[in-house]
């Protein structure tokens, strides 16, 4: 996790650190070595079973919204983003069927934002009536039962937004391309000022 509790207030890890689990209260250290990202862990196991190292993506993605909807804790879990309007996990590893449905069930009005880059060659797109139709080889399974909004991070600020997935071999379904702007329009309705870029 990357934010923690310390005298009261939301912060992130600096070297040599304690501070509070903000969802279960137990007491977590820094860690801010020189190859993964300075983060705060428990001393024994993560609280939160849906705990999963993040990458530099993952951590662009929250960056991009209010310090104080970053991780915010729901029930017994950490919600990457919780907007006023929905919750946004953001997913750059593999997860089984089970915990999409897990997740989903838990935060309700949620949306998914996947990392492309490391399938999107699988992906082939076919324009067609204002809108893309697409073949997934070799698909990610795991999402044919998602019930909630996918959205693709194509990179270069591109997204793709999966309206419907029919699940099978050969995998297909259809979409609308749409810009990170037009994701984060949708999303971050708060008005960012200086203070909301700091903890």
């Amino acid at each position: 996790m990357r934010i923690a509790i310390q005298d009261g207030k939301r912060a992130l890890a600096t070297p040599a650190q304690k501070a509070e689990c903000p969802t279960c209260g137990s007491q977590v250290v820094s860690k801010c070595g020189e190859i993964k990202v300075w983060h705060w862990a428990h001393k024994s196991l993560d609280c939160d079973p849906w705990s999963e190292p993040e990458s530099q993506w993952h951590i662009d993605w929250k960056e991009r919204f209010p310090s104080d909807w970053q991780e915010v804790t729901i029930g017994k879990h950490r919600a990457d983003v919780k907007t006023p309007k929905v919750v946004i996990e953001f997913q750059a590893s593999s997860i089984s069927s089970y915990d999409v449905r897990a997740r989903e069930e838990h935060y309700q009005n949620m949306v998914w934002v996947l990392k492309g880059r490391n399938f999107k060659e699988n992906l082939e797109f076919r324009r067609k009536d204002g809108y893309h139709s697409f073949r997934w080889k070799h698909p990610r399974k795991t999402w044919w039962d998602a019930k909630r909004p996918i959205y693709i991070d194509m990179g270069n600020g591109i997204m793709f937004n999966i309206k419907k997935i029919h699940n099978g071999t050969p995998c297909g379904g259809w979409g609308k391309y749409l810009t990170v702007d037009d994701f984060m329009n949708t999303y971050n309705r708060k008005q960012r000022t200086l203070n909301d870029l700091t903890l």
